[in-house]
């Protein structure tokens, strides 16, 4: 029940997309500090123990919200079944099986509280309800739309005998390009590089960069260009950061002013709900492949005997349950570390249903009016997604789509 126990207020605000408090109504800033109260009153209950209270606590947390429903925006929902998810988690503490089983199927149900497959599965309070019957069909849906790594594993595989020799090839904006040149010498990269070791230069530069820009995921980027210095400069006093996009574009155009092939890949689940991920590829010749690397997390994800893995092979590798791991150093901000089971397992699976891949890589790329760019979509032969840019090129064959620089 961890995973939910946590302060409504806060989670209210993140699932109606970080309205601010100045934009909500009275009703509502009056109805949020009293769920808060509540909640707090609840999670008091809980750690104490006191499970009659604290689901007598959960049917105030229903009824306030039923009372004050007509005059909130849907995104406060959550609240009311939040509170059938936790009244579940405590009655069947209390051995209370079938009342247990009922307020979990509303939550269900509902389709008004995000909730995976397996955070119902394995939270310890709901152990002894998960084999009733009457649950089967609510879990069987959910675990079909909410178990990413299920679901990576059943979708269908790529195919490799489309023509592909009409299809653009993608492009890379030199070292010595001008813009690129500025790049280099804004960010001093040739003090970060390691001579004569390419994996400790890729390596060094995402952690340089992880470093000197924060994750900001609730805030757009910057205005002005979509460029690494633009970027950088908006954010070099620490007043804000940048979204996982606009982190990929920067360490993009560092690795390209370097002389490294980069690319900016976005990560797409089946079925988008509310986010999506964008890490880079970049490619070592060394080692002859492209290298997942996400500076949001400052990762690098790796195989058991610890070689650097493509995003290519830890999709490969997820759906056939080959061991994957992130690095040790992985962390989100330097305030959190990022975990394989959390990133990988859940995160990244989720996000790696769908690929989507710039057709050329440069200075400014997804600014440029005059040159503007196509997108080329990697889907599992069958699967078509609304979500795909107007300008995509779909594809189901993936070695076009992974194909080395020249």
């Amino acid at each position: 029940m961890k995973a939910l126990k946590r302060n409504i207020l806060i989670v209210i605000l993140v699932l109606i997309g970080g309205t601010s408090l100045s934009a909500q109504t009275d009703a509502e800033r009056k109805f949020l500090a009293s769920a808060d109260s509540l909640n707090t009153q609840f999670l008091a209950a809980y750690n104490e123990k006191n499970y009659p209270a604290a689901e007598a606590l959960c049917r105030e947390i229903i009824n306030f919200y039923d009372i004050h429903a007509t005059q909130l925006s849907e995104g406060y929902a959550y609240f009311k079944y939040s509170g059938y998810y936790n009244m579940a988690c405590v009655q069947a503490k209390q051995g209370k099986k079938q009342e247990a089983v009922t307020s979990l199927v509303k939550v269900l149900d509902s389709g008004k509280m995000e909730i995976s497959y397996s955070k119902v599965v394995n939270d310890e309070d709901l152990k002894d309800i998960l084999d009733a019957e009457a649950l089967q069909p609510a879990l069987k849906r959910l675990k079909e739309t909410t178990d990413y790594l299920y679901i990576l594993q059943n979708s269908p595989e790529y195919t490799r005998t489309q023509p592909t020799d009409s299809l653009p090839r993608i492009v890379y904006a030199q070292a010595n390009d001008p813009d690129l040149m500025r790049v280099r010498d804004y960010f001093r990269l040739d003090s970060v590089a390691v001579a004569s070791d390419e994996p400790a230069t890729i390596k060094r530069i995402l952690t340089y960069i992880h470093d000197k820009i924060r994750h900001d995921g609730q805030n757009g980027n910057p205005a002005g260009g979509n460029n690494s210095i633009n970027f950088a400069e908006a954010c070099k006093d620490g007043s804000r950061g940048l979204n996982c996009r606009g982190l990929a574009t920067v360490l993009n155009e560092c690795y390209l002013s370097m002389g490294i092939p980069s690319r900016v890949i976005t990560c797409l689940p089946k079925t988008y709900i509310n986010d999506c991920h964008v890490i880079n590829a970049v490619y070592s010749s060394s080692l002859g492949k492209w290298l997942w690397i996400d500076p949001t997390n400052n990762a690098w994800v790796t195989d058991d005997q610890g070689n650097m893995l493509s995003i290519q092979e830890v999709r490969a590798r997820l759906r056939s349950g080959q061991p994957v791991q992130v690095n040790e150093e992985a962390n989100w901000n330097n305030e959190k570390k990022t975990t394989t089971e959390d990133y990988l397992y859940e995160y990244m699976a989720k996000n790696l249903f769908y690929l989507e891949s710039w057709t050329r890589y440069g200075f400014n790329t997804e600014s440029d009016r005059e040159n503007p760019i196509n997108y080329i979509y990697l889907q599992p032969t069958g699967c078509d997604s609304d979500q795909r840019n107007t300008r995509n090129l779909s594809v189901n064959d993936d070695r076009y789509f992974w194909q080395a620089p020249r």
